[in-house]
């Protein structure tokens, strides 16, 4: 999406503590190139994830994406525990999700359905709310069914990405950074991008455009680009890193992490293309998180920010 690349790259070009090194950069995509490493897991091979009736599928993302965000400093609870936590409710009563219903429920049946020993989950409360209003939209604009949602779009991600950056508050996500708006809508997207991935571009995951997306600026795919040395950090913020110091969100050293990941992944499918391997944004950004997550113990602590957004 222009607005994502565009004001991602102003921050790249102004960034003060965060700079991408383009010759490690070019130097990792041929290694991965050679030893075939730009391949990534698809949808379906995680057990976490929902199969099935593309309809409930696409309600299973809904609720999953609109969860997805800051599992530290919890330990023991990943991504995959919450996937793995929202199937099982819909396996067995897939009603319970409905907007409807989310209305009617209380923040305690909420905890006890998807984080019954984890009192104290980062921004849990956040969570119930945030996963409130989309349910209110839901039903307010949607006839309660985000399918709805997807159907308004008529096969285009720019228009979905416009509907739920513009009327769903969970997903608005930007910044300011030296006075101008920066925008990374990274659950918006990565919502897009897992309903693609599911359905295979088929049916309610045809989008005409996909290729607008770009990566979804968290903290695993920044993790393995500093690792890597593909993103280089001044001393001070690599020592807040790694002594696992948090970092403000709306920061200039958050802002500037999440928007060089941006702008690297569009250096990254650039160099790829030069070797004649067609990837788009979100598929680069796939192969990076699955590297992220299976080295995730081995390499750099990743940024510590609290942030509703990813």
């Amino acid at each position: 999406m222009s607005l994502v690349r565009n004001s991602c790259q102003f921050v790249s070009d102004n960034s003060k503590h965060v700079k991408i090194n383009k010759e490690e950069l070019q130097k990792q995509v041929n290694e991965w190139y050679i030893n075939n490493k730009h391949k990534y897991k698809e949808f379906d091979e995680y057990e976490c994830h929902l199969g099935g009736d593309e309809e409930q599928i696409v309600d299973f993302l809904f609720i999953l994406d609109s969860l997805n965000f800051c599992f530290w400093p919890q330990k023991d609870y990943e991504y995959e525990n919450l996937s793995s936590a929202i199937k099982e409710c819909f396996q067995k009563c897939p009603q319970q999700f409905k907007a409807e219903s989310i209305l009617k429920m209380t923040f305690e049946e909420f905890q006890q359905l998807l984080f019954p020993n984890f009192p104290n989950f980062p921004l849990i409360t956040e969570r119930f709310r945030l996963l409130q209003h989309a349910s209110e939209v839901l039903m307010t604009f949607f006839e309660g069914e985000f399918v709805n949602v997807i159907k308004a779009a008529k096969n285009s991600a720019a228009k979905l990405l416009n509907i739920l950056t513009t009327q769903f508050l969970g997903f608005q996500d930007h910044a300011i950074y030296q006075g101008r708006q920066t925008f990374f809508y990274k659950r918006s997207q990565i919502l897009i991008g897992d309903i693609y991935a599911a359905l295979k571009g088929q049916g309610l995951g045809k989008f005409n455009d996909i290729e607008i997306l770009t990566m979804f600026p968290d903290y695993r795919v920044p993790q393995i680009l500093n690792q890597l040395n593909v993103l280089q950090y001044d001393e001070e913020l690599q020592n807040m890193i790694k002594n696992e110091i948090e970092i403000n969100h709306g920061s200039e050293y958050e802002i500037e992490i999440r928007a060089n990941s941006v702008i690297a992944v569009e250096l990254i499918k650039e160099e790829f293309k030069k070797l004649g391997q067609k990837l788009n944004s979100i598929e680069v950004d796939w192969m990076l998180w699955q590297m992220g997550e299976e080295l995730r113990f081995d390499i750099v602590p990743h940024h510590r920010t609290l942030s509703i957004y990813y």
